[in-house]
């Protein structure tokens, strides 16, 4: 991935981060987020009446660990194969898609604004992200997962740096 990203002449890779399909990526992260709740329903239920839940809570504590083990493998492999990643570089951005490839790309000197929108539930938070291009283009626009991402603060400051936000 760092191999095609160089090619596009956006200059030194300054950060790599995760982004998410929007309906694919959130859709995963409200479910982990109603399963997670539940499985606290469930020891909450354990702890005030021990018999009504017939030793369930150690097959459910096995399914949540499961999932979140999987959850954070995947996150490593995708990183590694370049897959849903967003490359800040000196001079632009990058993001790759589902394959891996570069989905869009932009050069700070054609930004001529970000804006961000946030979405934060008991289930879910990520941030939409579209950086305003120069001409009639359509923005890039990507989604970053989580309240508090790095890739946000991250993306402004690197914009500033540059001198394409204030």
């Amino acid at each position: 991935m760092h191999n095609r990203v160089a090619g596009l002449g956006l200059g030194d890779i300054r950060g790599d981060y995760a982004v998410i399909n929007p309906a694919i990526g959130t859709t995963a992260q409200v479910l982990r987020g109603f399963m997670l709740l539940g499985w606290i329903v469930l020891l909450v239920t354990t702890v005030v009446n021990p018999s009504a839940v017939n030793n369930n809570a150690a097959v459910a504590t096995a399914v949540v660990a499961a999932v979140y083990t999987l959850k954070f493998g995947w996150r490593r492999l995708t990183a590694r194969l370049g897959v849903n990643r967003c490359c800040l570089c000196a001079d632009g951005v990058a993001v790759t898609g589902r394959s891996g490839r570069i989905r869009d790309f932009v050069a700070w000197s054609e930004v001529t604004g970000v804006q961000q929108m946030t979405m934060v539930g008991y289930v879910v938070a990520c941030h939409r992200i579209e950086i305003l291009r120069n001409r009639s283009a359509t923005p890039l626009w990507f989604v970053a997962p989580g309240a508090k991402s790095a890739l946000v603060q991250a993306l402004l400051d690197e914009g500033r740096r540059s001198g394409a936000l204030q």
